[in-house]
């Protein structure tokens, strides 16, 4: 089935302004199977988006009830179990003020390499404490990572789309305005951390997102974007059956350097990159390959839910991100001005 192109219109790269109409390829909704198939065009600087694009009421149709991010889950306290060493950890390794100031930062910066592990295996949702800890987490779905960095003594804030999951995230105590950044009109130079996880794909204005969260960002607080990478080997190797490409949600795509670009002309600056290759967006691009029939005979025994193949991957992917190819990119970006 051809989508209804009455719905769609063109647009020119979000980047860098080119009308560029050229194909680069055709995909469809491999995820929940929705009807329709759209076109993705290539540009000079390194953008790949979706054009003709739909409007907002076209896409909002490709988020079904179900759709992963709006899911109600139970909330279950982070600091339930363990809770000394956690506290402990939150403390000196992410320098959180619970229970009195958190230590000086070079004594905690000493003990670093030593809490590292522990740290990453007992608190994976908490992140190095900021200023006066204001987080703000735009698309922040039903909530449960806020509310576990309230745990952690943070002051959160939400915003989200999505009602039944803005709904799920009121609930469990986390502030959250449902609709967009702009029509939240929260205060300027506020916050000291701006996160959008997995979001920055979905957004058809992204220049007039990042110039809200520069609005909105304390002047030396830091913004976590993480989104995924165009030039990575993985969607050398699959294409338009790359998980990643979620056709049509991922409206925009952008490869390291059409990101920056695009950060430094909005007044943000990528102060590092950080690559990631996770299990399930390899093996679920070859489900896709798979489901479509077009899975090549050689790679027809590998499967996700098979551990010798999961290790396999591990130690390729991690090679991949050192290479800087890896699927998915975490942005730290800062006020260009510093």
């Amino acid at each position: 089935m051809v989508y209804n192109y009455a719905f769609m219109h063109h647009i020119v790269c979000p980047v860098c302004g080119t009308d560029n109409r050229a194909e680069f390829l055709r995909g469809c909704d491999r995820l929940h199977r929705l009807p329709g198939e759209f076109t993705l065009v290539r540009c000079a600087c390194d953008t790949v988006y979706l054009n003709p694009q739909p409007d907002a009421d076209e896409l909002a149709a490709y988020y079904p009830d179900d759709y992963l991010a709006h899911r109600p889950t139970a909330w279950k306290p982070p600091l339930r179990r363990h809770r000394a060493l956690k506290l402990f950890l939150l403390r000196w390794y992410y320098g959180c003020p619970l229970g009195g100031p958190a230590p000086p930062r070079w004594l905690r910066a000493m003990l670093a390499p030593f809490l590292f592990w522990p740290a990453l295996g007992s608190l994976k949702s908490a992140l190095p404490y900021r200023g006066q800890g204001r987080i703000l987490d735009v698309g922040c779905g039903n909530g449960r990572w806020l509310r576990a960095l309230q745990e952690f003594g943070w002051q959160v804030q939400g915003v989200e789309l999505d009602p039944a999951a803005a709904a799920c995230a009121n609930e469990i105590g986390v502030p959250t305005f449902c609709g967009t950044l702009h029509a939240a009109h929260l205060p300027a130079a506020f916050f000291d951390v701006v996160r959008l996880h997995y979001v920055f794909e979905h957004l058809t204005n992204p220049g007039e997102t990042l110039d809200e969260i520069r609005r909105v960002l304390a002047p030396r607080g830091r913004c976590y974007i993480r989104i995924p990478n165009i030039r990575s080997c993985t969607f050398r190797w699959f294409g338009t059956y790359w998980f990643p490409l979620d056709v049509p949600r991922h409206v925009v795509h952008y490869s390291p350097r059409s990101f920056r670009r695009l950060a430094e002309a909005h007044g943000l600056r990528v102060r590092r990159a950080v690559f990631h290759s996770p299990v399930s967006g390899f093996f679920t691009s070859i489900e896709f390959m798979r489901a479509a029939g077009v899975l090549p005979r050689w790679l027809q025994p590998v499967r996700g839910e098979r551990a010798v193949w999961r290790n396999f991957w591990r130690p390729l992917g991690w090679l991949i991100d050192r290479g800087g190819r890896g699927d998915m990119v975490m942005y730290e970006l800062e006020h260009a001005a510093r």
